[in-house]
């Protein structure tokens, strides 16, 4: 008489991660990448508060304007206004005649004439420019910090990829091709390192 035989099968444990290695050759990668794209931000966002004439020396008050405490003007003008003046010239963003939406813009003065609205317009880009520029190398150091310490990493590398970005932004409207391409460049670098962040192992925070 046959005897039925059962056999009992362990099933595999899927809940056992596999261990990674601290010191693999990706997670090396992304931390010489990462080490770079935030040296990158970082001492380029310093450089812009070096002053422009020998002797060398770094202060805030030489990005910013040097403006009169009494009369509220500049005496001079800081570093970020030929940077970003050439861009918004260039661009013809201070041309009142490209910014002309509509007569709902325009607006009485109290001497009877009217102004147009395309002038708000670029008085409004020229706000938007003033505040880009001066606040660039700030968010430049942040972005660096971030990267190069590794604190949360991605929002890091997601803001200096758009800084680099806006940066060759600028550069098209000139346009100056070989910047561009740079630029181009390390936009790409910040693609690639969001793309390794994953195997980020030396940093205060995994995200």
């Amino acid at each position: 008489m046959a005897t039925e035989t059962t056999t009992s099968s362990t099933p595999s444990d899927t809940s056992v991660s596999v261990c990674r290695p601290c010191c693999s050759e990706k997670t090396l990668a992304y931390l010489v990448m990462r080490v770079l794209l935030g040296l990158m931000l970082l001492l380029a966002g310093a450089e812009k508060f070096k002053s422009s004439d020998s002797p060398y020396f770094y202060s805030f008050k030489n990005w910013h304007d040097d403006v009169d405490a009494k009369s509220g003007e500049v005496i001079k003008a800081g570093r970020w206004l030929p940077i970003v003046k050439v861009i918004f010239e260039s661009g013809g963003l201070n041309n009142p005649e490209v910014f002309q939406f509509g007569t709902f813009l325009d607006t009485k003065k109290a001497d009877g004439s009217i102004q147009k609205g395309g002038e708000r317009i670029s008085n409004f880009v020229s706000h938007l420019f003033r505040i880009y520029g001066q606040g660039l190398p700030y968010a430049m150091m942040i972005a660096g910090a971030m990267i190069l310490f590794g604190f949360l990493n991605r929002i890091g590398l997601f803001l200096g990829g758009g800084i680099w970005m806006s940066l060759a932004a600028g550069q098209m409207i000139l346009p100056d091709n070989a910047t561009v391409f740079m630029l181009s460049q390390y936009t790409l670098m910040v693609v690639v390192a969001l793309a390794l962040v994953k195997y980020n192992r030396f940093a205060i925070t995994r995200f």
